[in-house]
This record gives structure tokens, sequence and C-alpha cells, in this order.
């Protein structure tokens, strides 16, 4: 799968995952980078009142990368814990 993200989210994904958006990842891969993204948002200084702060930027793109694999892989799905986007098995 590839990902799809938005212009202002390109450089944040290259640089918390060390990959190149245009690579090709399966889903292990792609659980892995969401598992690295969602580490890298709560290991982020909390940023009160900031425009543009790194904690909330990071949150954006995992919820745009956890709903791109959700829609690709079937057996998966986003749930929202605390605010905090978190895959799990579907039931059916």
């Amino acid at each position: 799968m590839k990902f799809n993200l938005p212009r202002r989210q390109r450089k944040s994904f290259e640089s918390i995952t060390k990959k190149m958006i245009s690579d090709n990842f399966n889903k292990t891969e792609s659980t892995e980078l969401f598992n690295n993204i969602k580490k890298q948002y709560t290991d982020a200084p909390r940023t009160f009142g900031a425009n543009a702060g790194k904690k909330e930027s990071t949150l954006e793109l995992l919820i745009i990368i956890g709903n791109q694999i959700a829609e690709e892989y079937k057996d998966l799905e986003v749930e929202m814990v605390l605010g905090v986007p978190a895959l799990k098995k579907s039931k059916s």
C-alpha cells in the first residue's frame, strides 16, 4: 500500500519513519509505521496554545495514516482511545 498524505504531512512522515512516502508497504510494515508515529506522538512535548505544534501535527498524521490502513486492510479498524487512534482487529 502507498500512503496518500497532504503536502504538509509528507516531510513529517519521512522524518519520523525514516522511509520514503513513495515506497510500497505491506500490512506489517504499515502497522509498524503506525506504531512508530504513535510513539512519536506520545513522546512529543505538549504545545500549549501554539498555532502549529508538533504534537498536534503528529496526531493529525496518525489519524490520516490510521484511516488509510483501516480502509486498505478490512480486518483492521481504527478505534479512538482518549482522542488517540489505535488499530485493532475487526470482529467480522
